[in-house]
């Protein structure tokens, strides 16, 4: 049986996230492994420059053919962790890293103002939730409508237009907050789990 693959990327630094709890978290993702037959977990570090984005994210589709893609970045005010239900178009207006912006602050032109994730996020956020007090971890998850008007939400639109089905963003808070790096990186491999159920790709009785 060929190995599938799962794509899960974070963020580099930018303003005053020297050190971006989304990357670290990716990083000890990599670490502990997604404890998961068949698959292949590759992990990325995004540049928080829109043009760069606009081009790795595709290349990295193209390249991997992953069967879920899971983009995570930080949000300075969270106190769980977020899974993005949409990601909108326009509004792209608040410089990079190069102080760059899209000239018409659109993620793609004439693109849809909305695009959805095809899951059940609600669903998910439940499972991942599930998964953690059955661990033990404190984790908790939360649905979100709004992914903002920044990399986050521009990497996310760039997935979705590709595969509404097979993508999702994850904000989570950032190290000073209420998770350990270590839980960050187990509540990312609760997502996946429960993505890759969502999918079809994986069965209840193959998680761990």
């Amino acid at each position: 049986m060929a190995t599938k693959t799962v794509l899960v990327t974070g963020f580099g630094p930018f303003r005053e996230h020297d050190v971006n709890a989304s990357w670290e978290a990716v990083k000890e993702l990599k670490e502990i492994g997604l404890q998961l037959d068949g698959f292949e977990l590759v992990t990325e570090q995004l540049s928080v420059e829109y043009e760069e984005c606009s081009k790795r994210v595709p290349h990295l589709w193209a390249q991997h053919e992953p069967v879920l893609v899971i983009h995570a970045g930080v949000h300075g005010d969270a106190r769980t962790v977020y899974l993005e239900e949409c990601a909108h178009n326009d509004g792209h207006d608040i410089p990079d890293n190069k102080c760059h912006c899209p000239s018409t602050g659109n993620c793609i032109e004439d693109g849809n103002q909305e695009l959805t994730c095809k899951m059940d996020v609600n669903d998910l956020c439940r499972q991942c939730a599930d998964m953690a007090k059955s661990n033990g971890d404190k984790l908790t998850f939360k649905r979100s409508t709004d992914a903002g008007r920044y990399l986050c939400n521009f990497s996310y639109y760039c997935s979705l237009h590709l595969d509404r089905g097979a993508s999702l963003f994850v904000h989570v808070p950032p190290l000073s907050g209420p998770f350990s790096c270590g839980e960050l990186a187990l509540a990312l491999r609760y997502v996946v789990h429960s993505c890759l159920q969502s999918c079809g790709v994986l069965t209840p009785g193959d998680a761990p």
